[in-house]
């Protein structure tokens, strides 16, 4: 099944078009000969308005019955198996590394989803989200692409994140070893990590958990992680429960679920 894309509805729009044209221009006359008091002039362009409108109420009942054909023809191929093929088609040549299948999708750390009963979709980072009522796979794949490129394309700065891991692994490592002195080399888990660093409700909703996810999977890709006198290992889990799911720039998964700091020599 294809979209209703053809001549027959391309002409309707330009003809409807056209007519808007013509109006907008006869109205504007009219309206500066009126405040002039130019009475000839608005005379006729009243009279042109008049038939104007005459000959688009003649057409509108067929160009009507054309455009709803094409809506109705294109709902159908959204409620169709092709629609998803076609989204994600669109999706991976705009170089998203889309994952599952419609209607939810997902390519670190956004979500996509499809609501066509409610006539919405939904591209989500944790609890931000943003909403468009556009189905139309190209438009649609640009919007979406357009907001994956702000935050692959965004700047890591990979100093000051291992600087917030450090601070929270030493907070945490004293306090979950009860001692004054931090034992290098001990395993906290991230996820007491991630919630250390978002204590705050404000931090969380700036900071939600998937784009913490996404910042350890490029700080994962680093050969060595080394920050000062530390080195970082995440260190890899096969627990779903426990573990954050990352996903590098190449669609690599690896699970961790701790981080280790050691000082080195």
């Amino acid at each position: 099944m294809e979209p209703f894309d053809d001549a027959l509805e391309k002409s309707a729009i330009s003809e409807i078009d056209t007519a808007l044209k013509r109006l907008n221009k006869g109205w504007t006359i009219a309206k500066r000969s009126l405040k002039e008091w130019d009475f000839k002039t608005s005379a006729q362009s009243l009279e042109g308005l008049a038939d104007e409108l005459d000959k688009l109420g003649d057409r509108w009942e067929e160009q009507e019955i054309i455009l709803r054909d094409a809506i109705e023809i294109d709902q159908k191929f959204v409620q169709s198996d092709d629609y998803a093929a076609a989204i994600e088609e669109v999706l991976k040549t705009s170089g998203i590394p889309v994952r599952g299948e419609f209607p939810n999708y997902e390519f670190p750390p956004f979500k996509l989803t499809f609501n066509r009963e409610q006539g919405y979709v939904r591209l989500s980072v944790g609890r931000r989200s943003q909403q468009t009522k556009a189905f139309a796979p190209e438009q649609l794949g640009a919007w979406v692409a357009g907001q994956y490129r702000k935050v692959i394309e965004s700047k890591f700065d990979a100093t000051r994140f291992c600087k917030e891991l450090l601070s929270a692994y030493e907070l945490l490592n004293t306090l979950t070893l009860k001692q004054d002195s931090v034992a290098w080399g001990h395993s906290i888990p991230l996820k007491d990590i991630y919630r250390l660093l978002t204590l705050k409700q404000a931090a969380k909703q700036d900071y939600p958990e998937a784009l913490f996810v996404f910042d350890l999977a490029r700080l994962k890709e680093q050969s060595q992680i080394q920050y000062d006198q530390y080195q970082f290992d995440l260190e890899p889990s096969r627990n779903p429960a426990s573990s954050f799911l990352l996903v590098n720039s190449q669609g690599q998964e690896s699970r961790v679920s701790t981080l280790a700091i050691h000082l080195m020599d």
